[in-house]
């Protein structure tokens, strides 16, 4: 078996449009999730797993970025059952990630239950034939000319590609306005918008030199670890409750929590210092 694939972004031209560069991170999506899906159905590696829901939120972010091109009610209905299979699939990765986390010997027997059942749900999803129609109607439907009546497909896509990064960073900063970072709920909103900010990025930053936007990327990726963390720390939590655990493992989420607080103020104020590569010129005018 191959090992777990990580996401390959798409080659495109500095003349590539925005419809193609949609259909190309489409595909690029679909093609993580099937690369891990046989992996992920034999559940002997949770990195499978783990790889074939980042290419679920590549796929679903995909959608996101470029939603002022696609039709949206079919847009939305290709969205729909990768969205409700991700609760699935998120529980076994959860049960993963706590088990990780624990001291040897530490709630070892109660949490492997959890974790062996939940990862027993995921493998039969993913060897589903829900799964398998997912996959197939959202390859073909890319493929299909999804456009909206108005939209323009043909547009160069660096133009599309600032306008869809401004709105993505312009979100983001409209989440974190005078947050206060031991905020949980609200932590959690910046990283969901965070991450869709960086997988934005990474669908369009081909297209621009990569002097330019090499010290963003760098700034928001150490964002999106910290805050990712975080989240793990949030997650494990109502797990340890069903397990009724005291003691060691909450005092050390808490201990790391408060570590990670305080290094999040300076991530953001260097992810806020960054030049905005997308502002720069576009790479065709550069090598002009």
């Amino acid at each position: 078996m191959r090992a777990p694939t990580k996401w390959s972004r798409p080659a495109l031209s500095a003349r590539a449009t925005a419809g193609e560069a949609f259909v190309a991170n489409t595909r690029a999506a679909i093609e993580q999730i099937a690369a891990n899906r046989a992996g992920a159905a034999a559940g002997r590696d949770p990195e499978y797993l783990h790889q074939l829901r980042v290419g679920v939120r590549r796929l679903r972010s995909t959608l996101r970025a470029f939603r002022e091109l696609l039709r949206r009610k079919p847009a939305d209905a290709i969205e729909a059952p990768w969205r409700s299979m991700m609760r699935t699939l998120g529980a076994a990765r959860d049960w993963d990630v706590l088990d990780h986390s624990l001291l040897a010997g530490e709630l070892r027997v109660d949490a492997g239950s959890q974790r062996r059942e939940a990862r027993r749900r995921a493998r039969a999803l993913v060897r589903s034939a829900r799964f398998s129609k997912a996959m197939r109607r959202s390859f073909a439907w890319a493929q299909s000319h999804p456009w909206r009546r108005r939209a323009d497909p043909a547009e160069p896509l660096n133009e599309f590609a600032r306008r869809a990064l401004e709105q993505l960073h312009k979100d983001l900063r409209k989440a974190a306005h005078g947050i206060d970072w031991r905020d949980a709920r609200r932590r959690h909103r910046v990283r969901i918008r965070v991450k869709r900010l960086r997988y934005g990025c990474d669908f369009f930053a081909g297209g621009f030199p990569h002097r330019h936007a090499r010290p963003f990327l760098e700034s928001l990726r150490a964002l999106q670890d910290i805050l990712g963390e975080m989240n793990d720390i949030e997650v494990q939590r109502p797990l340890l409750r069903r397990l009724e655990a005291g003691g060691r493992a909450p005092e050390r989420l808490a201990s790391r929590e408060r570590a990670l607080i305080a290094a999040l103020g300076p991530a953001w104020e260097t992810f806020e210092s960054r030049r905005l590569f997308w502002r720069e010129r576009p790479a065709a005018r550069a090598r002009g």
